[in-house]
């Protein structure tokens, strides 16, 4: 496996970059990609590589690059070209040494899914849906509608009792802090479902952990190592008019339970939409 850093060349101008990003959450950027594993085949060969998009100013400490300007990772079966017209890249062979036992940090962009009845759902969303509903139906009272519905239905019908059961849901997790200050009713329903959130995510995370070979480690207060930030949904015009996937930024540590495992997730990638720049976990020993 190859490990690449891929940045546009200076010389693409002001006026050229928004060109060649334009599809940026879409297909563009693999499409771009693609071309460093061509070698003059055309779309006739196959290409097996992941992406992750940074801000190179944050990751290399540049000031002299233009503001904002993106870096990505790229991890590859085949080594990519050196001479793009487009890009910079500068690559390395990839093939970590790893140990059962061995604690690492990571980095994780991921489309984090639960498959029901052969359909995706986005865990967060799942979560927000499944708990107002719950709560609604336990109280009798419909539960169709959107989720802001939802939310306000439970809102109305909520008592000092349900308002009760929600702090202690928030005591239970990392959110408990926030009861230190005086919240109103909604505030409090938006820190229960909040916490709801983490609590699915690091239960998916352990889950995942199972399957491709790692154990996620308790902090000092009992909390799983891994934090989940930049919730964002992203559109696929080119697809359908509403399609589309939400990606979440997880960072945290693991430990490596079954190597050869654990190295096919780095390989191939954690979880779908891997061709819009999920999937590819960074470590770094620690």
């Amino acid at each position: 496996m190859y490990l690449s850093r891929v940045r546009l060349h200076d010389n693409i101008s002001g006026t050229q970059l928004p060109l060649l990003l334009k599809d940026r959450q879409g297909y563009g950027l693999h499409r771009l990609f693609w071309d460093l594993f061509s070698e003059g085949q055309g779309d006739k060969k196959r290409r097996d590589f992941l992406f992750r998009e940074e801000i190179a100013s944050e990751q290399l400490g540049q000031a002299g690059r233009r503001k904002g300007m993106p870096i990505y990772y790229v991890l590859s079966k085949q080594i990519p070209m050196k001479d793009s017209p487009l890009f910079e890249v500068e690559t390395k062979v990839y093939q970590p040494s790893l140990s059962v036992g061995e604690r690492v940090g990571f980095k994780l962009r991921v489309n984090a899914v639960v498959s029901r009845e052969g359909k995706r759902h986005d865990i967060v969303m799942d979560e927000q849906r499944s708990w107002l509903r719950e709560q609604l139906n336990e109280m009798g009272v419909t539960t169709e509608g959107a989720k802001n519905v939802l939310k306000n239905r439970l809102l109305d019908r909520s008592g000092d009792a349900q308002l009760a059961l929600w702090v202690k849901l928030i005591e239970s997790g990392r959110y408990a802090d926030e009861l230190t200050q005086s919240l109103g009713r909604t505030e409090i329903l938006d820190w229960t479902i909040k916490t709801l959130i983490e609590k699915r995510i690091q239960k998916w995370w352990i889950s995942k952990g199972e399957r491709l070979g790692f154990e996620v480690p308790m902090d000092d207060s009992g909390e799983p190592l891994i934090d989940a930030v930049s919730y964002r949904k992203h559109a696929l015009p080119e697809k359908a008019l509403s399609a589309g996937f939400n990606s979440l930024d997880l960072s945290g540590e693991v430990v490596i339970s079954n190597v050869e495992q654990f190295k096919k997730s780095l390989f191939d990638g954690v979880g779908p939409s891997k061709a819009f720049g999920c999937g590819l976990m960074m470590i770094r020993r620690l």
